[in-house]
């Protein structure tokens, strides 16, 4: 910019000079300045080339006296830009320690300070100094609305990570009430009420995620789907867990994962009687093998209209391992040993697995067979561990080796 002002100004120093040329070398004119007993006499051209003169001296005069600072200046930055990439390069290494000590030099050499104390930060909050942390954010907060949002959204993030929710909570909360729409806030958010288990507000969130873009569609499915679940998890009466099953959208009452979580809230409250027709029906919308097993529970008290249904499936269902299981521990409940026996048997010939040998080890324990009791048992703990379970001894059923 100086530059260009420079070389415009000598170009039209140099148009006047040629406009007035020749009036001048006619009529060079004459100038006589008298100051005490100091006289000079000149022309006007030998005036005006002198005051030229004398007007780039002075900024040759200045130019140099500025050039000590300004070079001191652009070292200044020139350093500070070096410690800020190798504090910023520590940080990607996870060099905390030396990431902190350039990131703090860098912003203690620069007037633009924001960036490098939030990096700082970082760098501190790694090394668990939650103190330092705490010092860098506030020196990071230099003023004005933006920079205050950047400071306590960081300091938010650090929280969360460090499992500091409680404290985490009321800061995104206020930055929600400020930024509704910001995409990190809102995920940062909910996030914190998940973690919490703070379900109802986490509800509340979920039109706000989807319109903000966080979540994909089928994202938010899975966490509708998980709200739900463990909403209906944590209520503490039968009144409430019917309560929440009708406040729940239709289409989400039909996943299985919500339907199980309703039928072991209805069992943990001893009210099998009210998961059995949504078991039902939901198996009717789509069979699931874990609400078919949850069906079969032997401690429920209407263990003999689910021995029906399950018989009524079986039609429909003959080589369903799971149903059979579920048959075997309904019958288990009603005393049917012989016919408990003949369907845990089946559900390990189709598709062995640890709850049916840990189901037929309690039914032959209860009988006195405690040899292939305890191989069951074993059995259940090797399928548990991802082993392959060890054939029964001979003369338990058709389980036996050949």
């Amino acid at each position: 910019m100086k530059r260009s002002f420079l070389l415009l100004l000598i170009l039209a120093l140099l148009l006047l000079a040629s406009a007035f040329a020749p009036f001048l070398k006619s009529d060079p004119g004459h100038v006589l300045i008298n100051i005490g007993n100091w006289t000079v006499e000149t022309s006007v051209l030998i005036l005006a080339l002198a005051l030229v003169l004398l007007w780039f001296a002075v900024q040759i005069a200045v130019w140099f006296w500025r050039m000590p600072v300004e070079t001191a200046r652009k070292m200044r930055e020139q350093r500070a830009f070096n410690q800020l990439e190798k504090g910023l390069l520590a940080l990607t290494e996870g060099d905390w320690k030396g990431a902190e000590k350039a990131l703090e030099k860098s912003a203690s050499k620069q007037g633009k300070t924001t960036a490098h104390y939030l990096a700082a930060a970082q760098a501190a909050d790694s090394q668990d100094a939650h103190d330092r942390r705490e010092y860098y954010l506030e020196q990071a907060d230099s003023g004005g609305a933006k920079k205050r949002f950047l400071v306590e959204l960081t300091r938010a993030r650090m929280l969360l990570a460090n499992g500091s929710r409680a404290a985490a909570l009321p800061i995104l909360q206020d930055l929600y009430k400020r930024r509704r729409k910001h995409p990190q806030v809102l995920e940062l958010l909910s996030r914190c009420y998940r973690e919490l288990g703070d379900w109802d507000n986490l509800q509340g969130l979920l039109p706000a995620l989807r319109k903000a873009g966080v979540l994909s569609e089928e994202q938010s499915q899975q966490l509708e789907e998980e709200v739900a679940v463990n909403k209906l998890r944590s209520v503490s009466t039968a009144e409430d867990l019917q309560s929440s099953w009708k406040k729940l959208p239709r289409a989400m009452r039909q996943h299985s994962a919500v339907v199980d979580a309703f039928a072991i809230g209805a069992a943990g409250l001893e009210r099998g009687d009210l998961a059995e027709p949504v078991i039902v029906a939901s198996l009717k919308h789509e069979w699931n093998p874990t609400l078919v097993l949850r069906y079969g529970d032997p401690a429920a008290q209407d263990r003999i209209k689910r021995l029906k249904q399950c018989e009524k499936w079986l039609k429909s269902h003959p080589e369903d391992a799971g149903l059979h299981l579920a048959l075997g521990r309904l019958c288990a409940g009603e005393s049917l040993w012989g016919k408990a026996r003949e369907h845990m048997v089946k559900s390990l010939e189709l598709e062995p697995s640890s709850l049916g040998y840990d189901a037929f080890g309690q039914l032959l324990e209860r009988q006195g067979e405690l040899e292939p009791a305890m191989a069951c048992f074993r059995n259940a703990l090797r399928m548990n561990q991802g082993q392959t379970p060890k054939p029964l001894p001979a003369g338990v059923a058709r389980l036996s080796a050949p």
